[in-house]
């Protein structure tokens, strides 16, 4: 991962902490808007879908990949209702995924997740995150190889 393209941000996962920029651990691309949002909301939960080998990765046009954002989108982002915060995935270039973060205000029914059927969850506290609108769609396009829901469709 060279340069960001807009709307793209800089996420480090070591297994368990998250930082942003690049460095020690496995680096990821997110939607810019989770984490340089105008205020983080401190203490937030981070369920963190995601390994830090390097070779964990998997076509985000993959069908399953496909299947966990329609389910999202579907009945998770409705199941968290006001405890969301944001969620992104987690690019490592504009054609792999790397996992997902999904960031609420409250402990809520993790094993729920969508994205964790993917790759494992692993829970933090963090206060990098900031309020992002949920995403409304579509979830099979991508725009640029922003992390979605980030960039424009």
């Amino acid at each position: 991962m060279t340069g960001l393209p807009d709307g793209a941000a800089a996420l480090r996962f070591d297994g368990s902490r998250l930082e942003r920029g690049r460095g020690v651990g496995r680096s990821f691309m997110v939607d810019a808007r989770c984490i340089e949002g105008p205020a983080s909301l401190k203490g937030a939960y981070a369920h963190v879908c995601a390994l830090d080998d390097p070779a964990a990765a998997l076509a985000f046009d993959e069908p399953e990949v496909q299947q966990v954002r329609r389910d999202a989108l579907a009945w998770w982002i409705p199941l968290l209702g006001d405890a969301l915060v944001c969620v992104t995935t987690l690019a490592l270039d504009e054609a792999r995924y790397g996992g997902a973060i999904t960031v609420t205000r409250e402990p809520v029914a993790w094993q729920e997740d969508p994205f964790a059927r993917l790759f494992p969850g692993t829970l933090l506290q963090s206060d990098l995150f900031c309020e992002v609108a949920p995403p409304c769609g579509p979830v099979t396009e991508r725009y640029a190889g922003v992390a979605w829901p980030g960039g424009s469709f």
